[in-house]
């Protein structure tokens, strides 16, 4: 505990230090130095210092991964974007406090009530979803990664209790961005990527990548590319802290390579598909490939499970749903 202290105050004087003197040094090359080497230590550090197995320990490196990107976001490719250190703190503040402004309409369109429900519904869906993978055995087919994805797009239920006690506090003027939006209903990968698959990364990453490279780089197709190899790099990362399985490596990059192509395809087709078909094509693609990033998690079994129950698993008065007699195959 003592030393997860000592890293923290480490990453604080990391961004302070950026803030202060790294930025107004004129050289890109020595600011880059300055501001990535600090990162990749107490990143190494942090992923050194948690266990494997542990979402926790994933959660933290994540965190690691988004604050360095943000630094080089902020010190070496933007200096100037952040004049005043309240700007420049709020920056790294969101990655935890995801506030935004409520639209107009968002009390006629969606109601505070409209989070309560889904946050009881996901509740109720992921600690089904979790209670069944406890007693099956790990596999790799395509009804396994659809479990998988179900309990990771319910996993974001305490966001929507939040986000409702945050609307109901400001009167609707502020809500939490969500985690994300019916990701189901994407009928492209961009549409997936960009707009309903995890919005906070998305948004950290679209911020702090894909527009400072944009604006450095003539090239729109280098951008989206770069964005997915470093998105590719930090799962790789992840499951390498988790798992230690250093096979994961190809796959993942393969992966995220595989999609930021497929999204620079998507964007320079000179035709669009039938609604319903891109649909299904957009979800086939994703659920053939899934098991390139996800295939190590969906294979370890019930032990890495077991060691990560939901938030509120063990509260009684939430209703259980039976698990099934049967895993599938």
């Amino acid at each position: 505990m003592l030393f997860s202290i000592f890293v923290f105050i480490g990453w604080i004087i990391q961004i302070l230090i950026c803030f202060y003197f790294v930025r107004f040094i004129s050289n890109i090359i020595i600011r880059c130095i300055l501001t990535l080497v600090p990162c990749i230590i107490l990143t190494y550090v942090v992923a050194y210092d948690h266990p494997p197995l542990q979402m926790t320990s994933m959660l933290f490196v994540t965190y690691c991964w988004l604050a360095s990107i943000r630094l080089i976001h902020l010190i070496v490719l933007t200096p100037d974007q952040c004049p005043t250190l309240s700007d420049y703190i709020l920056k790294f503040l969101w990655m935890f406090f995801p506030i935004v402004r409520c639209p107009p309409d968002q009390h006629q369109k969606w109601p505070i009530l409209y989070d309560l429900v889904c946050a009881g519904i996901k509740i109720i869906v992921n600690h089904w979803i979790y209670k069944w993978l406890l007693i099956c055995e790990g596999s790799d087919s395509c009804f396994r990664r659809i479990m998988f994805y179900i309990l990771i797009l319910t996993y974001s239920f305490l966001l929507d209790i939040q986000c409702a006690i945050l609307r109901t506090i400001t009167h609707d003027k502020y809500m939490l961005k969500p985690m994300n939006n019916f990701p189901i209903m994407s009928r492209s990968l961009h549409e997936f990527w960009g707009r309903r698959y995890n919005q906070l990364v998305g948004t950290i990453f679209r911020e702090s990548l894909f527009q400072p490279i944009r604006q450095h780089l003539s090239s729109t197709k280098i951008a989206p590319l770069l964005v997915f190899f470093t998105s590719g790099l930090l799962h790789t990362h992840l499951a390498i802290v988790a798992l230690k399985d250093y096979q994961t490596i190809i796959p993942a990059l393969v992966f995220f390579v595989l999609h930021g192509m497929a999204c620079t395809i998507e964007a320079h087709v000179p035709f669009q598909l039938p609604v319903l078909l891109s649909w299904l094509l957009t979800q086939l693609f994703l659920l053939v490939t899934a098991s390139l990033q996800i295939g190590p998690f969906i294979r370890i079994g019930p032990k890495f499970y077991s060691l990560n129950p939901p938030p509120l698993f063990e509260q009684q008065w939430i209703p259980k749903l039976p698990v099934p007699n049967f895993c599938p195959k």
